[in-house]
């Protein structure tokens, strides 16, 4: 019995150790502390998903964050009655950091595009370290800007070389 509990706390270890390396290599994480990297990777959970099923939901609020550790899974815009891809995502993707600071409804699906093994936090696990703490969110935000900045530079780039007009819309997001 002794050596079944020992494999067991040796799998929940190697999985804390693959949990923490993954926060280490997300951007959104960068600007934080090791002990607060700690506890989001003791604080998720990783989730298997099949071929087919849904990761999330278009319309749905799960307050979640995800990292793909293996597998793709495509994006999906519905609107019935047709479905657009947007785009596949890989191994270390992450997405949904949003979702953990303030409630927000996905304006896409995700969908395993083969058996894909996610970390997930919720944003219950993501505020109980926030209120332990408090600079994470702000050294979050931080990254999320420049994320907003970057995106915005690549659409004024397009817009410039193309003269698209459809990419006006976009162009000022970083004003928000």
């Amino acid at each position: 019995m002794n050596s079944s509990m020992n494999i067991s706390d040796s799998e929940d270890k190697s999985e804390f150790v693959a949990n923490l390396n993954a926060f280490r290599q997300i951007d959104f994480f960068s600007g934080i502390s090791i002990e607060v990297m700690k506890l989001f990777s003791f604080l998720c959970q990783r989730q298997v998903y099949k071929d087919g099923d849904y990761i999330f939901r278009q319309d749905d609020d799960d307050g979640c964050s995800y990292y793909i550790l293996s597998g793709k899974a495509k994006l999906v815009l519905e609107k019935k009655p047709k479905e657009y891809v947007i785009r596949e995502y890989a191994a270390e993707s992450y997405f949904g950091v949003l979702g953990l600071m303030t409630p927000m409804v996905k304006q896409f699906s995700l969908i395993a595009a083969q058996d894909t093994t996610c970390i997930v936090m919720t944003r219950k696990a993501f505020l109980k370290v926030v209120d332990q703490f408090p600079d994470t969110s702000f050294k979050i935000a931080r990254s999320i800007g420049q994320k907003i900045m970057q995106a915005e530079r690549k659409c004024i780039l397009e817009f410039e070389s193309k003269e698209r007009d459809d990419l006006k819309n976009l162009l000022g997001i970083s004003l928000i």
